[in-house]
């Protein structure tokens, strides 16, 4: 009984770690399959940028993406930039309507969106710049899709503060 009591906290610390660490894991993946198949739908489909997230937002569950998690659909164009030189430039964002609203884009914030998530842009190029981890070709499209969530711990042994999941898709 003794060495019971002596090892049992020890013992129980790494159950919950592991089941702490699985439980982050999935919902990171589950957000990287999201963002594929946001990518995947909004290049290859027809349908509405506000109908995919609706779709991946519906089909989230375990994760509370419509309370902790926001998703964005951008397109980037390559345009010419002067001097044969050719910019990454927001052509087009949606965000998901019902949604985390403190969770910004990390791609690009948008001023202002409409009551159907859709981003009035600016009319400046300049201002919609954004950084790609590859060269866009003129006239070239890509879209990004960013899923985040706000990850809640099990318990608050391991981990403090909530942290922020996030994955990008660039299609």
């Amino acid at each position: 009984m003794i060495e019971l009591a002596m090892i049992l906290p020890i013992l129980m610390l790494l159950c919950f770690g592991a089941a702490e660490l699985s439980h982050a894991i999935l919902f990171n993946n589950m957000l990287i399959n999201m963002s594929r198949e946001g990518a995947n739908l909004a290049s290859r489909t027809t349908q509405s940028r506000v109908f995919i997230i609706d779709a991946l937002n519906h089909t989230s569950a375990p994760l509370e993406m419509e309370t902790k998690g926001m998703i964005f659909i951008s397109r980037v164009k390559g345009v010419d930039g002067g001097s044969g030189l050719v910019l990454p430039v927001i052509d087009e964002q949606y965000r998901a309507v019902n949604g985390d609203a403190a969770l910004m884009s990390r791609l690009w914030n948008c001023p202002q969106s409409d009551a159907f998530g859709k981003c009035t842009l600016p009319v400046s190029i300049a201002t919609r710049v954004v950084a790609m981890p590859f060269a866009v070709g003129l006239g070239y499209e890509v879209y990004v899709v960013e899923a985040l969530y706000d990850y809640s711990p099990l318990t608050n042994l391991f981990l403090t503060t909530s942290p922020q999941l996030y994955s990008v898709t660039y299609f």
